[in-house]
């Protein structure tokens, strides 16, 4: 039987996010010599993982494959409400309150844990992008939203000037970056791109199927701060405007450093921060000023603005090669290891 790629992926690259292991396939259900679902074991701390639909969901078990946002997460633990419901829910100064409680450690978020980190509502969600008219529709939104992206074309162009063998696309989202890179570059062998949400995953699959290339891709679902790799791997990691999505985003610049090869390259397109944002506007909406966010995304370990990444990457052993500021928006990080 023809090996699948994600066979050969798990040979080569892929490892347990817990102990960094070898991962090996059971009661796998193919379709051709694509294997649609299955256990993934870890040899070593026989920890277990599946494939759902295709797609390799590697958390630490408890996680939930959606995405969950930072600020929510840090006061409120893993909840699928909006912060704009947690206020109407809870008030302003209740929201206030437990979180300076959590900058005094008086309080922590309530723990949730999950049996299966993709359940039939999101395994549905996710099913449908998959279907070709939707892949297209997707496709015409990302086009028309970044045709006057100065800073995402530069970006594009950078990483195509690495001429990379073996890419990581990490937080990929909707595939924005992604989508633009393969359609100016296609010289890769060993394409990778994961993102916590397993909507996000499968949007990805569409727009890889659309362009065959899925016999050397793979999308996945990960945790940055974890990542399912195996150490020195890749000669690049993009990561467009991710890091600032993530609660201790410390811990996934330091996967990062660690999956890159000697030499590697780490490409980021960020914001500048919430230091720009209006202070005024911020508290009405917010419930918060700017200097009352900036102290509590410090604590929660949260990106905050420019400055701070730099020293973040510094510290963790990246060179910064270029620091390029594009607009009243975006600037591009270029970091080699």
């Amino acid at each position: 039987m023809k090996e699948s790629f994600l066979e050969y992926f798990l040979r080569e690259s892929l490892a347990c996010p817990i102990c960094r292991g070898s991962l090996e396939i059971r009661k796998a259900t193919r379709r051709n010599s694509v294997i649609q679902r299955a256990i993934l074991s870890c040899v070593s701390c026989s920890t277990l993982f599946k494939v759902y639909a295709r797609i390799p969901v590697l958390l630490k078990p408890g996680q939930y494959a959606c995405w969950n946002h930072p600020h929510v997460e840090a006061v409120f633990g893993f909840t699928l409400e909006s912060y704009e419901e947690l206020l109407r829910k809870y008030g302003v100064e209740e929201v206030r309150r437990r979180a300076f409680r959590i900058l005094r450690g008086e309080y922590s978020p309530p723990k949730v844990f999950f049996k299966e980190p993709v359940d039939r509502r999101l395994l549905a969600i996710g099913g449908w992008r998959i279907r070709k008219c939707y892949v297209e529709r997707h496709l015409r939104r990302i086009k028309e939203q970044t045709k006057s992206s100065t800073s995402l074309r530069r970006m594009v162009d950078i990483a195509r000037e690495y001429s990379p063998c073996k890419i990581l696309d990490m937080c990929s989202g909707g595939g924005f970056f992604l989508t633009c890179l393969i359609e100016k570059y296609r010289d890769f062998t060993e394409f990778y791109s994961f993102d916590i949400d397993y909507k996000c995953a499968k949007r990805v699959e569409g727009t890889l199927t659309y362009y065959k290339l899925l016999d050397r891709s793979l999308p996945m679902v990960a945790d940055a701060r974890a990542m399912p790799f195996k150490e020195n791997y890749f000669d690049i990691i993009t990561n467009n405007c991710g890091f600032n999505q993530i609660l201790g985003y410390t811990k996934a610049v330091k996967e990062a450093y660690r999956v890159l090869k000697p030499g590697g390259k780490l490409i980021v397109r960020e914001f500048y921060g919430i230091t720009t944002w209006d202070s005024g506007l911020t508290r009405r909406n917010l419930g918060f000023t700017v200097d009352e966010l900036v102290e509590l995304y410090r604590h929660y370990d949260i990106y905050v603005n420019k400055e701070s990444f730099i020293k973040i990457l510094e510290k963790t052993g990246f060179t910064i090669e270029l620091v390029e500021d594009i607009d009243d928006k975006y600037y591009l990080l270029v970091c080699t290891k």
